[in-house]
């Protein structure tokens, strides 16, 4: 699979990207605890008719081999939108993109998408946080802006590698039973083993557990919705964003899949895949 390293010299980031295939342009912006390796089956479907571009989101990416975010880089919404604005023209993406969000991954794409609709061709959110939002209790203690706060919220992200992160895998496999063991694998040395990628975390954390982040979003939301395709295909089985959730998305389209937990991208590919390809027969219907 061709991946490289870019370095957005105007941020001070660096990451890799995975870039197959040729045809329009789909954007895959990917969730936490992971990195652009989320999207590899998915590109694997696509890249026959699309250019499939997957960027470690800032401060994520393999073990080893994951840049260290620069001290000004805060995960704002505004440093997000930098993020992508920097890496389309770095990778001169032209003409309109297809882009999908999962996670995280919809935390950045929708404010982007927002501020250029005019190079959106269609949308596809999947199990994604972007709306006001009770987060889960370890995401508020690793987003904790006190001094002691942020000093166990440390000591925290450290633990879940002891024992060579056997701990995180077993919680994280009971959370997600769908992942194979490959899978649990990857997750395990790519964040629990992964001290870059666990810090960002922490620094993502703190800004996104902030009351008033996610103010704005549902006009974002509004407004790529007016101008644009968009189908969000969600796994129900969520143990962090359950169905409920899918309701507050403003969609053409809504598919529901009854025995997909949170990681849609992995273990639904195939249905992932038919939606964004329909999608482009979408495209000028608004």
């Amino acid at each position: 699979m061709n991946e490289y390293i870019i370095h957005l010299d105007e941020l001070g980031v660096s990451t890799r990207v995975i870039d197959e295939g040729k045809g329009p342009a789909v954007l895959l912006l990917h969730g936490n605890p992971d990195n652009a390796d989320e999207w590899k089956t998915l590109i694997n479907i696509l890249k026959t008719d699309f250019r499939c571009i997957a960027p470690d989101l800032p401060g994520y990416g393999r073990r080893g081999n994951t840049f260290a975010l620069p001290k000004n880089y805060d995960y704002s919404v505004d440093a997000q939108v930098g993020f992508v604005d920097a890496l389309v023209k770095h990778l001169n993406i032209r003409g309109k993109m297809t882009l999908v969000v999962h996670d995280i991954g919809g935390i950045m794409g929708v404010p982007w998408a927002a501020r250029n609709l005019d190079r959106l061709e269609s949308f596809v959110y999947t199990n994604t946080v972007v709306f006001p939002y009770t987060w889960f209790p370890t995401a508020y203690r690793w987003g904790s802006r006190t001094i002691g706060g942020r000093f166990i919220a440390s000591l925290s992200v450290s633990a879940i590698g002891s024992s060579q992160g056997s701990l995180f895998r077993k919680i994280f496999s009971k959370q997600h039973p769908q992942l194979s063991p490959v899978e649990l694998d990857r997750f395990t040395t790519d964040f629990a083993l992964n001290s870059t990628a666990k810090q960002t975390t922490l620094r993502e954390f703190r800004m996104l557990t902030r009351d008033d982040f996610f103010d704005g979003y549902d006009e974002m939301r509004r407004k790529i919705f007016d101008a644009v395709p968009t189908v969000a295909v969600w796994g129900e089985d969520d143990p962090y964003i359950g169905n409920r959730f899918v309701n507050e998305l403003i969609t053409r389209n809504t598919v529901s899949l009854p025995d997909v937990g949170h990681w849609v991208p992995i273990v639904a590919a195939d249905v992932l895949s038919q939606h964004i390809r329909s999608l482009q027969g979408d495209v000028g219907k608004g």
